[in-house]
């Protein structure tokens, strides 16, 4: 008698951020797993993560998926005044890659250049103009000398890069090692998504702090240390 093993449930790990109810991951899970019928392999696993950009901007809900197959690894963004339908632009973008990687259409970058009209995105890339070594106190000076908005520099105390920026009421915010690891063609796609002015992350492929900002329609910067 042969018996046959049972067929696993990927697992779909979901990160709300405070932006929804607990119920609503086992909805987002649903809409995730329900991809399988266009997947040409059995999908091993995703990761979906929700966050709200932040007072700097009046953007919505950004979500930032993974869908892994065999041989494969899917990313994708989806924003929306929800996280429901920041979860179903997401999807609509993953069904597309599916397709695309079915029908043997898949570009070998898993996240393809962003554009938000009929013309081309342009993307330049500068090294920063603040110091390469400084501690956060210095990092401010400089910002202010410089007379910018927000800097990269390399943190003199972990060697890493770090963010800097003015906030509204003047005062000055930091962050370091930064969670968010992304390519820089992703970075890109989501500011063009979210509507933030500017994204401090890490590149994917070097580890390294980087700055994607906007400069105006289909213009944006990359600054890198």
């Amino acid at each position: 008698m042969r018996v046959e093993s049972p067929v696993q449930t990927p697992i779909v790990d979901v990160e709300l951020g405070g932006l929804a109810s607990a119920d609503s991951a086992d909805r987002v899970r649903t809409r995730i797993l329900s991809l399988g019928r266009y997947a040409p392999r059995a999908i091993t696993g995703a990761t979906v993560r929700f966050s709200a950009p932040s007072a700097r901007t009046c953007a919505t809900v950004v979500a930032h998926a993974t869908l892994s197959l065999p041989g494969s690894r899917l990313v994708a963004f989806g924003a929306g005044g929800t996280v429901g339908e920041a979860t179903d632009r997401v999807r609509t973008t993953l069904r597309r890659q599916l397709l695309d990687l079915a029908h043997g259409r898949r570009r070998h970058s898993p996240v393809a250049a962003p554009s938000t009209s009929d013309e081309s995105v342009v993307v330049a890339r500068h090294v920063t103009r603040m110091p390469a070594c400084a501690s956060p106190e210095q990092a401010v000076l400089a910002l202010e000398q410089l007379g910018l908005d927000f800097g990269l520099y390399v943190d003199s105390l972990s060697g890493r890069e770090a963010a800097v920026w003015r906030r509204a009421d003047g005062s000055h915010e930091f962050a370091a090692g930064p969670a968010t690891v992304l390519t820089e063609a992703a970075a890109i796609q989501r500011l063009v998504l979210s509507g933030e002015p500017w994204l401090f992350f890490a590149d994917e492929h070097t580890g390294r702090g980087r700055i994607a900002h906007r400069r105006g329609d289909h213009r944006y910067e990359l600054i890198v240390s």
